[in-house]
């Protein structure tokens, strides 16, 4: 397995970890409270999903040596993709929608902490 597919590999895992976390976390806020709370937790958690999936599909676009300066490129236009996408996602949820700014919030940052715990969650992975 090269460097590359194990890279799309583990992507692929955060984005079943994180939509995981979404729907669970969803359907508590859902059932404690209403369903204007589930879809606040679903935005909050797709303003960090959505741009982890523009980030992987960019950094992992290209790979091997010979190709090093374009991945290391790739890397970086995948960063920066993935900030841009997320303060626009987040601005456009908190002021084009009326969504509960705590589910919204709370979304967010459960999926971030998800990212964030990739690493020691998928350890055993490569």
């Amino acid at each position: 397995m090269t460097l590359n597919s194990a890279g799309k590999q583990l992507a692929i895992k955060l984005l079943r970890a994180q939509a995981g976390t979404i729907f669970l976390l969803a359907c508590f806020f859902s059932m404690a409270t209403s369903y204007e709370y589930f879809w606040g937790v679903v935005g909050g958690g797709m303003a960090v999903m959505i741009p982890t999936a523009l980030f992987a599909w960019r950094a992992f676009a290209a790979g091997g040596a010979r190709a090093a300066t374009q991945v290391v490129s790739n890397f970086f236009a995948g960063e920066a993709l993935k900030i841009i996408f997320t303060v626009v996602l987040l601005v456009a949820l908190l002021v084009l929608t009326t969504l509960p700014l705590v589910a919204v919030c709370s979304g967010y940052i459960a999926v971030l902490v998800v990212q964030w715990l990739a690493p020691i969650l998928f350890l055993k992975s490569t």
